[in-house]
């Protein structure tokens, strides 16, 4: 068989027909030539036996070779697949969604109750404990509040809903009902309700609306506490929001104070930092000995707090979220709430950063007396602003991000929470993620905090890495894969051809003069 073109070709009156409706020359040909071979061909019933033989050997390997690479790639493609869900997890592994860190710490919260224990039981305990509050019967409606935000999450919002929801046969009853349908209609109607429930208590002016779901018992205390709470917590938080300065016992808000705690006043940070100049020797100024100004030992790190507090200190960030974040700190330490931990750390970098020598030196530049200062806060305040440039020291931008996250820490949940919550954070990192929870707990995170310990840490943690599969297993799949595409690639090519042009082509000249050669010619 050739496919040149001849004399004879040339003026073949098929080859010039094909030209015409299209083709190009050489199709046209090749086209008249598989078109005079197949005719002269025999039929295979009149072909001898070993010419037959061999004709079908040709015509299975001409016509079964595509679909044997398509079915053989596909074998491969599945082998190597099964052996790449082996390696990786199984298809659970790939199909089931990862929970977020909101899912894993509701889940924490749920795993931690005992064994045979009742979350409702339990959940109503806790809040009946912070109404009684502390020994002075002072109901501790933070961590009431608090406790009443985790309840959905202590209790487990189905069996909320459920308990809503049933009739006289019982939750069970209708928990069976329901699981009897499809799982997305159970679960969609249980949200349904349970979302309608909360509704009604924020409709009710419930705070927080969570405790629509505590007996009317409760919700009656809670009314009845209110407003003794109210009374002590104005004159609190006027102190911290900068409304009221002078002095500001602790323990007049219910269990803010550790039972260890010793001296637990707080005065302003002006008023600290006057203090702390004049119990150390090395920092004392005229002016010092005078009665307004209370006796304290000297604490180095008590006076940077308060010189940044008060603004003395230039670091990295906003003046005011440094502010606050000293003064919970501050308040924290002296209510036995700062984790010791963290209390070394601060020592060593504070002090390290701001030597209580260089306090006392940028304190008698500003030209006020300790008592003047202490007098007067809000006058002495502007005077002693910024007289420190520390924001390029070493170690200055970590010490400003420790202040940064109590503050964010203080905004998210609130000045008396922030304190309490102190005592959770060991370490830098561990303030940041204790951020993190309270953004994932909201009102809810004092609660979560006195259930889990610093184990609610744990739901921060990333989750376990896929299992990757051996690099041999990912190539040959792939390569697979890719036969498998090229395969069908092929096929669509020749379906997309019209046949006047697959019968011009060289395969199908091929097929036409070994048909010829094999079965014989026509007599």
């Amino acid at each position: 068989m050739t496919d040149t073109v001849d004399a004879g070709d040339t003026n073949q009156p098929g080859a010039d027909a094909w030209q015409r409706a299209g083709l190009t020359r050489g199709e046209a040909i090749r086209r008249e030539r598989v078109d005079r071979w197949r005719g002269e061909t025999q039929s295979p019933w009149e072909a001898g036996p070993v010419g037959l033989t061999v004709w079908l050997l040709w015509r299975a390997v001409f016509k079964g070779f595509q679909p044997a690479w398509l079915i053989g790639s596909l074998v491969v493609a599945a082998w190597f697949a099964l052996q790449w869900l082996a390696q990786t997890g199984g298809i659970a592994g790939h199909v089931t969604p990862q929970p977020g860190e909101s899912e894993r710490l509701s889940q924490l919260v749920r795993e931690a109750v005992p064994s045979g224990a009742d979350a409702r039981t339990l959940w109503l305990d806790r809040l009946n404990d912070a109404l009684r509050g502390d020994r002075r019967r002072r109901a501790d409606m933070d961590r009431f509040r608090s406790w009443a935000a985790l309840g959905p999450d202590l209790i487990g919002r189905d069996r909320l809903a459920l308990e809503l929801l049933a009739g006289a046969a019982g939750p069970q009853a209708l928990d069976a009902r329901l699981r009897a349908g499809p799982a997305w209609q159970r679960q969609a109607r249980l949200d349904a309700a349970y979302r309608r429930e909360l509704a009604r208590g924020e409709a009710l002016g419930l705070s927080p609306p969570a405790l629509v779901f505590a007996p009317d018992a409760l919700q009656r205390g809670q009314a009845q506490r209110q407003f003794a709470w109210a009374v002590a917590n104005t004159s609190a938080d006027g102190f911290f929001r900068g409304a009221y300065r002078g002095q500001f016992e602790m323990r007049s808000v219910p269990a803010l104070v550790a039972t260890d705690a010793g001296d637990t006043r707080l005065y302003g940070g002006v008023r600290h930092l006057v203090i702390q100049l004049c119990a150390d020797p090395r920092t004392r100024r005229p002016g010092c000995d005078s009665a307004i100004i209370p006796p304290a030992p000297a604490d180095d790190l008590a006076l940077a707090l308060a010189a940044i507090e008060a603004g003395m200190v230039s670091l990295p960030g906003r003046q005011h979220a440094l502010g606050s974040g000293a003064e919970i700190l501050t308040a924290a330490r002296r209510a036995g709430r700062l984790h010791p931990q963290m209390e070394a750390w601060l020592a060593i970098e504070l002090v390290r950063l701001l030597p209580p020598d260089q306090i006392g030196n940028a304190f008698a530049s500003a030209g006020i007396r300790p008592d003047i200062a202490f007098a007067a806060p809000s006058r002495a305040e502007p005077m002693i602003a910024a007289r420190i440039e520390a924001s390029t020291a070493p170690g200055a931008v970590g010490l400003a991000t420790v202040f940064q996250s109590v503050a964010r820490l203080r905004t998210r949940t609130s000045s008396f929470e922030s304190i309490r919550l102190m005592q959770f954070a060991g370490s830098p990192d561990a303030l940041t993620d204790l951020q993190r929870l309270a953004e994932l707990s909201g009102p809810a995170t004092l609660a979560v905090f006195e259930w889990l310990g610093e184990d609610a840490f744990a739901a921060l943690q990333p989750l376990p890495d896929t299992p990757e599969a051996e690099p041999r297993v990912r190539q040959a799949l792939m390569l697979a894969l890719i036969s498998v595409a090229l395969v069908l690639l092929l096929t669509l090519i020749r379906l997309a051809t019209p046949d006047r042009l697959r019968r011009a082509s060289h395969t199908s000249l091929t097929d036409a003069w070994i048909s010829r050669s094999l079965l014989g010619k026509k007599i």
